[in-house]
């Protein structure tokens, strides 16, 4: 017979594995617009909302597939970042606790139009969701 304390801990292992891949990432489904020299707000955001902040979020460029922002481990890691957004892109860290993954992006230029991809993921689990850029004048 397994002893009662460990059968609890392997039941309870299991329900936060199985809690943990239930998540969606929800972005607008309509294009975002911004102005030359603008800051925006990327909005993405987990249902339903967990807290993030152990987990790795990612944004990279769409066609590109190369990091914007990342942050992992409870910090922003700026080694992968493209070129073009350094020192540009803030990660919203006041939601994260919520779920909200919104990014910031300093100084709109006309190299940030297009589509962007917000993903979450843990040891378990992965999710992701696009999010457009129309970048005007």
């Amino acid at each position: 017979a397994i002893p009662r304390g460990l059968l609890g801990f392997v039941v309870t292992l299991h329900l936060l594995r199985l809690g943990s891949a239930q998540f969606e990432v929800v972005a607008p489904r309509h294009p975002l617009r911004a102005t030359v020299g603008q800051d925006i707000v990327l909005p993405c955001q987990l249902s339903p909302a967990v807290d993030v902040r152990s987990l790795e979020i990612r944004w990279i460029r769409h066609q590109m597939s190369e990091t914007v922002h990342l942050y992992r481990n409870g910090e922003d890691v700026y080694g992968a970042q493209m070129e073009e957004y350094i020192g540009r892109t803030e990660l919203a860290r006041d939601g994260l606790s919520s779920g909200i993954l919104d990014l910031r992006i300093t100084g709109v230029r006309p190299f940030d139009d297009g589509q962007y991809v917000c993903t979450v993921q843990d040891a378990d689990s992965y999710g992701e969701a696009v999010v457009e850029l129309e970048v005007a004048g």
